[in-house]
């Protein structure tokens, strides 16, 4: 897949997971980590992300003050209030919530932790997942070193699609 292709698949991919971000949460209160899930999947695109990462990830903003407000803050301007939908990623960047250094900072850390499977503990850098980040999922024609991709000589085989 060339950049040029690959940059029309992020783009749309992007627009596909902005519309499915507005039903996250509808249909039933929703908890910090449903809002968390919905911010998330309006910032990767992505819109089966793991809960259970989700909530490594929130504690660990949640854990440091400062983070905790600037998510508070990013959750009001993203329209995250209630069980309110997400606004789409278009509309953050037109109403200037990246302008705002501490937010794109919070919002460029949520993306770290999403497409490496790091973040901070306690006691240094720790590892959520490493096969389940998003830099691997979002290279189809690849997989994660150290993961078997199939059975003896899958590799030898084109890759599908």
């Amino acid at each position: 897949m060339g950049r040029r292709r690959f940059a029309l698949f992020l783009c749309a991919l992007l627009a596909a997971a902005a519309g499915l971000a507005r039903h996250v949460v509808r249909g039933r209160a929703a908890t910090p980590l449903d809002r968390f899930l919905a911010l998330s999947t309006v910032l990767t695109g992505v819109g089966d992300l793991a809960r259970d990462h989700a909530q490594i990830y929130l504690d660990c903003l949640l854990a440091r003050p400062e983070q905790a407000a600037a998510l508070a803050d990013l959750y009001t301007r993203a329209g995250l209030v209630g069980d309110a939908p997400a606004c789409p990623l278009d509309d953050l960047t037109a109403r200037g919530v990246f302008a705002d250094a501490r937010l794109r900072a919070l919002a460029d850390e949520i993306l770290l932790f999403w497409y490496t499977g790091q973040y901070d503990a306690a006691d240094g850098r720790a590892l959520a997942t490493y096969e389940g980040s998003l830099a691997w999922r979002s290279l189809p024609y690849t997989s994660a070193p150290g993961i078997c991709g199939g059975a003896m000589g899958s590799w030898g085989e084109p890759p599908a699609g």
